[in-house]
């Protein structure tokens, strides 16, 4: 009985390390679809991943970084710095998929959870992105530049004080304003249900994928894909009321 149960019980465990094997490639065939594809913005236009073949340089690069998947669900889930929260945008199992994708090919999984350097690293992200989320982007933007990117606005919005609203919204003093608050213009339900403050690091998450980042937008623009593009345009809107703001 020995001689005839032992291969079965090898056949048995072959098949299961098999089908072990072909899941574990599924989800990471899933995770790197969703950081390539499914993600809006992809993931893969902002960060550095051997993986997939991105060398992108706007975020941190992932394969130097090797984030744990703690710290891919954290930033995913609830952004930081420049990049955008997408839990609006993807359900919990996607972000759950995509957070343990990037740390299984980076070889964050290997890094202890609880790991000094980890929670290092962690802890001052959050710390710079408590104290300034905006006042990096306004420091990197050149309102000049802004000037000139924002040329491809003016058809639908004007900037000057009490300007009229066009096919947009007049966008004076927009930054730091309130989501959705301008006298006259008839939003979507999307960008008033999006709520809060047009906050520096929110207009840049906007503007980089309008629809992406308010599901709904009636905003037919595409965005503006280049993180420098955002901040500049930004900054300058900031220095439009820069005069009303000292006074």
């Amino acid at each position: 009985m020995t001689t005839q149960t032992t291969p079965r019980l090898g056949g048995a465990v072959f098949l299961a390390l098999m089908a072990g094997a072909a899941s574990a490639e599924a989800d990471l065939d899933a995770g790197r679809k969703i950081f390539t594809e499914t993600a809006q913005p992809a993931c893969a236009l902002c960060h550095a991943l051997k993986d997939v073949g991105s060398e992108a340089e706007v975020g941190p690069n992932l394969d130097e970084f090797k984030p744990t998947v703690d710290q891919v669900r954290a930033a995913v889930t609830s952004g930081i710095g420049v990049m955008p929260a997408f839990s609006e945008t993807l359900t919990k199992e996607e972000i759950e998929t995509v957070s343990k994708y990037v740390a299984q090919v980076t070889g964050g999984s290997e890094n202890a959870a609880g790991s000094d350097a980890a929670t290092e690293a962690t802890d001052s992200a959050d710390a710079e992105e408590v104290e300034t989320p905006g006042a990096e982007i306004l420091a990197q933007g050149d309102p000049a530049a802004g000037e000139k990117t924002f040329r491809k606005c003016k058809a639908c919005h004007t900037v000057d004080e009490g300007g009229s609203n066009r096919v947009g919204p007049n966008l004076y003093g927009i930054v730091g304003a309130p989501v959705a608050a301008v006298d006259n213009f008839r939003y979507s339900d999307a960008l008033v249900e999006y709520g809060g403050d047009w906050t520096p690091d929110r207009l840049a998450a906007f503007l980089a994928n309008p629809r992406g980042e308010v599901r709904g937008t009636k905003m037919g623009f595409a965005g503006l894909r280049d993180a420098q593009d955002q901040a500049d345009v930004i900054a300058y809107l900031d220095s439009l009321t820069d005069t009303a703001k000292t006074n």
